[in-house]
């Protein structure tokens, strides 16, 4: 699920990141292959940290890759 607060908006264009609130069972392996496969981009690094809401994945994307326009794909404007 797409975590969308002010602050992730401003990582999406100014560092390249998409935010995701995950199952706190899941891997940064598989969170970066899950984002890899549904938004058809190659992903640099995956942090994460638990939080009262769930498991909070940071990804940020490759060079060459646009967070703005992969969180288009997803309609998360």
């Amino acid at each position: 699920m797409p975590w969308l607060t002010e602050k992730t908006m401003e990582a999406r264009t100014t560092q390249n990141r998409l935010e995701f609130i995950v199952r706190r069972s899941a891997t940064k392996k598989q969170i970066a292959r899950a984002v890899s496969t549904i938004f058809e981009v190659e992903v640099a690094a995956v942090n994460v940290r638990n939080t009262k809401h769930g498991k909070h994945a940071s990804v940020r994307l490759a060079e060459g890759y646009d967070a703005e326009d992969a969180a288009m794909r997803l309609g998360a404007l």
